[in-house]
């Protein structure tokens, strides 16, 4: 397999995954949970500082599955669960970055990421979020 074929492969991939997401939406069957659609949502507003964030396609389609699916583009209302929710993690997330970090790393920029949120990111798209 050449690198080639790894882009084509990678960028079906994700042009599946944009299908798969609108094909759901339109049908009024959940793409992806709202649960992860909140987590997504909070670490992206919270720690949105990854330029990987700006540049995948498969996380920029679940992105945009997910400001459809709760109403959160241009003038609409936001679905009121959805936000409770998101607010429930955004919390979660800004009282970790507040928490005293280990004396003992070594890191220069450090921040205190839960591992839920670092493992949501990896798995789903390979983006590891620094801390």
């Amino acid at each position: 397999m050449t690198y080639d074929d790894v882009e084509l492969s990678r960028e079906m991939v994700d042009q599946t995954r944009d299908d798969w997401n609108m094909t759901c939406l339109a049908a009024g069957i959940p793409a992806i949970t709202s649960d992860t659609c909140a987590r997504l949502m909070a670490v992206l507003y919270v720690h949105g500082n990854n330029e990987l964030m700006t540049h995948h396609k498969g996380f920029l389609a679940d992105v945009r599955y997910i400001q459809l699916r709760y109403h959160l583009h241009g003038g609409g209302t936001p679905d009121a669960d959805f936000v409770e929710l998101l607010k429930e993690y955004v919390s979660e997330l800004e009282n970790a970055d507040n928490k005293p970090i280990d004396s003992d790393s070594d890191a220069l920029f450090h921040r205190n990421i839960p591992t839920w949120a670092k493992e949501l990111y990896n798995r789903r798209y390979g983006i590891k979020l620094i801390n």
